[in-house]
Parts: C-alpha cells; structure tokens; sequence
C-alpha cells in the first residue's frame, strides 16, 4: 500500500555551509518518513547548497532566490529579498504534482512559508498543516506586510501549530487566529538517557549553545561574561553553534567549538554548570528543553515557552531586564552569585534532576 504523501515547505533547512541550520526540522523529518513518502521544499541561501538532494528517504529541492548569502534571520531579509523568496518559492511548489495517493502538504514557519502552502494545498486539493516557529510570529509577524502574510497564510489552514502556548495567544490576540494547538518540537532521544547526578567540579563552567547571531541575544551574553571577569570571577566559556556572530578572543577560558553532534552537546551540558540563552525571542527552544532533561540550570530571559518550561521556577535563573545595559548587567550579577555561591546550582542541578523529562520525546 503506498504510503501518504507529506509535502513540506520549509523557511530553513540544513545546507553544506551551515550544516547546523534547522537541524530539528531534519530530524523530525526523517522520523516521520517511516509513515509518510516526504517531499521538501527549502530556499537556497548559499551557493554551495545543492538544488537536488536525496538526503536519506527525504527529497529537497532547493529554490534559487536573492539572499545575499543570509538568512532571514541573518537580517537577509529585505523587500527584494522577500519578493524572490516568494516567488522563487511559488514557482518551484508549482511542480509538486496531484495525484490519486492521499496527501498533506505542511508548512514550516508561517513567514514567509504559509502563503505558498496554502495555494499548493488548494491546487492539490489536500490538507494544509501551518507550523510556526518562532520569529515567524514574534518577529516578522510583527510587521505590516509580515503580519498580512502570516493571517492569509494561517486563516484557511486546517491546523495551525504553535511551538509555545504564548505563540498561540499572540496568534489568537494580534492576529484574530483560533483553535491554535501547541506543540513544541521534541528533542533528540541522545539528552534523555541516563544522568550524572555528579557535578562537574568548578571554578564556573558556562556553556551557550545556538546559533551565534543577535536574535539570541549572544553579544548580550559576551559582554555580560566579559564584565564578569573584569569583576573578578573566575570561570571558562565553551561556545558550541554556528553563525555570523562576533568571533571571540581565544581567551584560555573559552572554546569556541563550532557546530556539533547531539552526544557532544549533551557532553558539554554534562560538564557545565549555567546555560547561557538571553535571547530577544523564541518559541519553545530545544536547547533549554535539553539542558532541563540533563540537569543543567539555564539563565535566559523569559521569552516565549521558556517559563512554561519551568512551572515551579526551580532550574531556572530568568533574566528580566527592560533595555539593553540592563540585560548584561543583570546576567552578569547572576555569574558573579552563583561563583561565589556554588551550592544555588547545584541545588537548581537537583531539583531539576528530579524532574521527569519524558514529555520532551520527539
């Protein structure tokens, strides 16, 4: 019997220069491509990226379109580059073909992707799955003509899928879309194995893990680090991501290790004491769902799913400041305490210990 057919437009996928960009959705993918027979359809950001390839069971056409070599959340986003996405996008949709086998086509990020879902969903005469993810809504959503894309993207969709319950308030509050379902994105099975209720010995062991750009507030977290010091405190930075960022000063406290493997990270979760992420937006994000499932406190701010994942407090350190200075300022405070008060993480390190993670399976 022929299997389903599940036809995907992503906003990002994993390409040959950044290996490391929306790896989740990848994964994800390959899990369901057991039920269904997967078609994709991602942009092409950088030349090297293949137009054609058989990744696995999975097959992605990539569309040409004029990003400058930046995603949009890379600020490669600008109104001639948003133009030649949807177009690009548009006309490579156009040769996913309607036949007798059932199907669904699933949109990855309502901005810019839903739009075009949404016509290949009626062309096709099947289903139309709207997934957002983050700075689909909280970002780009925002904007007069993003805000537009998104409600005509989302209003004729037959589930809309938010990755945190304040997404779908939002959704619901701005954007008049009801009957949102949450559902965050899993994480990896690797980070829900066996913990080390052991503590890795100090001075401060601090780890970011993420793409090195603005939108997850990593020069917030330098300059907070880099006042730490000045302060006084002894402690090591291992950076593991990607990205446009900064590159740090190879200090002898700091590793900047570049894009790695899940058993690496949950490695580097295993030997740190405080996950860094003060980040200016997120859905529900997998780093602080894989710090949670290894027992690693987190300092963030208290943006989108984050404080859902913390429903009694304990594990999390938020940081809610109102500007800039008072970010850095306030992360920094925190590194400076819990040096000098290490028994604050590792009573954090228990509690969260002791919590069962099983909900975060993919």
């Amino acid at each position: 019997m022929d299997r389903p057919r599940l036809r995907v437009l992503t906003a990002s996928w994993p390409g040959k220069k950044e290996p490391w960009r929306a790896r989740f959705i990848r994964d994800l993918h390959l899990e369901l491509a057991d039920d269904f027979d997967t078609e994709l359809i991602a942009p092409q950001i950088h030349p090297e990226d293949p137009i054609e390839e058989q990744d696995g069971p999975l097959r992605v056409k990539r569309f040409h379109y004029r990003s400058g070599g930046k995603s949009p959340r890379n600020n490669g986003v600008g109104p001639i580059a948003a133009l030649s996405w949807l177009i690009s996008a548009h006309r490579e949709s156009r040769n996913w073909q309607q036949d007798s086998i059932p199907g669904v086509v699933l949109a990855h990020w309502a901005v810019p992707a839903a739009v075009i879902a949404r016509q290949s969903a009626v062309r096709l005469g099947c289903p139309l799955i709207v997934w957002c993810h983050g700075s689909d809504v909280h970002r780009f959503g925002r904007t007069r003509i993003g805000a537009k894309l998104l409600r005509m993207g989302l209003r004729s969709a037959d589930r809309v899928l938010a990755a945190s319950e304040p997404m779908a308030r939002e959704l619901a509050d701005r954007h008049a879309i009801s009957g949102v379902k949450v559902l965050p994105v899993g994480i990896d099975s690797h980070f829900l194995s066996q913990r080390s209720a052991t503590t890795s010995p100090y001075p401060l062991k601090l780890l970011w893990v993420g793409e090195r750009i603005e939108s997850k507030g990593y020069h917030r977290m330098l300059n907070a680090v880099a006042t730490a010091r000045q302060r006084g405190v002894s402690l090591s930075l291992e950076v593991i991501g990607g990205g446009t960022g900064d590159q740090l000063d190879l200090h002898k406290d700091v590793q900047l290790r570049g894009p790695q493997p899940p058993a690496e990270i949950m490695a580097a979760m295993d030997r740190s004491h405080l996950l860094l992420l003060p980040s200016k937006g997120e859905g529900t994000p997998l780093v602080v769902q894989e710090a949670i499932a290894r027992g690693l406190p987190v300092a963030s701010t208290p943006v989108g799913g984050i404080p859902d994942l913390f429903p009694s407090g304990q594990g999390w350190f938020p940081i809610e400041g109102a500007s800039e200075g008072e970010i850095c300022s306030e992360l920094s405070d925190l590194i400076v305490g819990v040096a000098a008060d290490p028994d604050i993480l590792d009573r954090s390190r228990s509690a969260l210990l002791e919590r069962d993670t099983s909900g975060f399976s993919r």
